[in-house]
């Protein structure tokens, strides 16, 4: 099987093929690493801004927020508040 592969492939492209893969694994890595340092940024901001706005909406339903009619609803204030 090297016979083979050996009378197929040149040993300079081989070792260019090497380089390549190893300059493609790092630039994943690199990028991953990114995402990972990123994800708990945005997973921060994004649960503090779904928690704002359950809140809003228990307050609209606790009878504390008026847009644009009056709506109250105790239950669906507490579970907005719970889940918030």
């Amino acid at each position: 099987m090297r016979q083979t592969v050996d009378s197929i492939v040149k040993e300079d492209q081989l070792i260019n093929l090497l380089l390549d893969l190893s300059k493609f694994e790092f630039l994943m890595k690199e990028l991953l690493n990114g995402i990972v340092l990123k994800k708990s940024k945005m997973w921060t901001k994004d649960k503090e801004q779904c928690t704002y706005y359950m809140e809003e909406v228990a307050e609209f339903f606790a009878g504390n927020r008026n847009w644009g009619g009056e709506h109250t609803d105790q239950d669906l204030s507490e579970y907005f508040k719970r889940i918030s």
